[in-house]
């Protein structure tokens, strides 16, 4: 117990802090994902879609998502894994080989189509556009009131087989299927 409350503080400590980023000078792209990279390392997979030895793909579908601020993760520890970040077309059947997948807003027509092509499989979904995590997605980041938030879905979670820290729950702008 006392090391789930430690790992939460140093989570709500890691999201705080790009807040204040935000005043710093870190672009909106940039703080979102630096939310994505603090994501990784706290979100549970099932030990046989993530094995302790392996590293953890971050696929990205979308033109200029996030204007390419998730490529900076490229070989950083999340966690115990080392970041793979990688870029696929909407309609790449290998999307179900990654651990984490970011749909940019240019998918905001279709994003929908990928979420049930990706439904129930070891995968973490993410996007900025606006009713993401309404819709389905694991994770919505929105831009609200001069911050980054973030709203998710448990029920595409729990689907996912994705474990989610309740600090995480707790501290997001709101979550679909509590």
């Amino acid at each position: 117990m006392a090391q789930v409350a430690f790992y939460g503080s140093r989570l709500l400590v890691l999201l705080a802090g790009w807040q204040i980023a935000a005043a710093n000078g870190f672009s909106e792209n940039q703080i979102k994902a630096a939310y994505l990279y603090n994501f990784a390392k706290f979100v549970e997979w099932p030990a046989e879609a993530l094995p302790s030895d392996a590293n953890l793909k971050l696929c990205v579908v979308g033109a200029d998502a996030l204007d390419g601020a998730l490529h900076d993760f490229e070989g950083r520890k999340a966690g115990e894994h080392v970041m793979t970040v990688e870029t696929h077309g909407f309609s790449d059947p290998s999307l179900t080989g990654c651990h984490m997948v970011f749909i940019g807003n240019s998918e905001a027509g279709r994003f929908v189509s990928l979420l049930k092509a990706l439904a129930n499989s070891p995968v973490l979904t993410l996007s900025d556009i606006s009713d993401f995590a309404e819709k389905g997605g694991g994770i919505g980041l929105r831009f609200l009131d001069n911050k980054v938030v973030f709203e998710v879905n448990l029920e595409s979670i729990n689907n996912a087989g994705l474990r989610l820290p309740g600090q995480l729950l707790n501290i997001a702008s709101y979550v679909y299927g509590r």
